[in-house]
């Protein structure tokens, strides 16, 4: 014990305990922001998906497997292994988007617009049977913003661009 009444292994401990904070909080600024990109579904790679117009061209089927966590994107090529990817639709075209529900859960998918009100009834009724699968076969408008799970609206939720044809000349 030293004259103040502390001893060295109490100074140690305290020095310690300071540079463990400034370390950790330095870390965990940096794994904050990266962690917000991660994908949630272990499945997942990435978050980000292939939106070029010109990958989205002859594209006619979408596929999704429906987690809690989020929607995964198994085709098209540009979606593949994307959690909640962005969908590029061109206007006036038909569109077959088919999940399978992957947990058991009860899910459904539905098209949003901007208000979050239901596109022209784009909505499926939704299974809790794990391999079960949906189809929505739906025409693609201006007015579609997102598409989700109305079961799990955060986590299971993406958002929809839709071109005019003018946008891949």
């Amino acid at each position: 014990m030293g004259p103040t009444g502390i001893d060295r292994r109490t100074v140690l401990a305290g020095i310690g305990a300071t540079t463990a904070v400034a370390v950790t909080a330095g870390c965990l600024g940096d794994d904050a922001d990266s962690a917000a990109d991660d994908p949630v579904v272990d499945i997942a790679e990435t978050t980000e998906g292939d939106t070029d117009p010109e990958a989205w061209a002859d594209v006619s089927s979408i596929r999704f497997d429906g987690y809690v966590g989020g929607w995964v994107g198994r085709d098209p090529a540009p979606i593949e292994l994307v959690e909640n990817p962005t969908l590029v639709l061109l206007e006036g075209h038909e569109y077959d988007l088919t999940w399978e529900n992957q947990d058991g859960m009860h899910h459904n998918i539905a098209v949003w617009d901007a208000e979050q009100e239901v596109v022209n009834d784009y909505t499926t009724d939704g299974t809790d049977v794990e391999g079960e699968r949906e189809t929505l076969t739906f025409e693609a408008t201006a007015e579609m913003a997102t598409y989700r799970c109305e079961y799990q609206q955060e986590g299971q939720r993406g958002d929809v661009t839709v071109l005019e044809s003018a946008d891949l000349e």
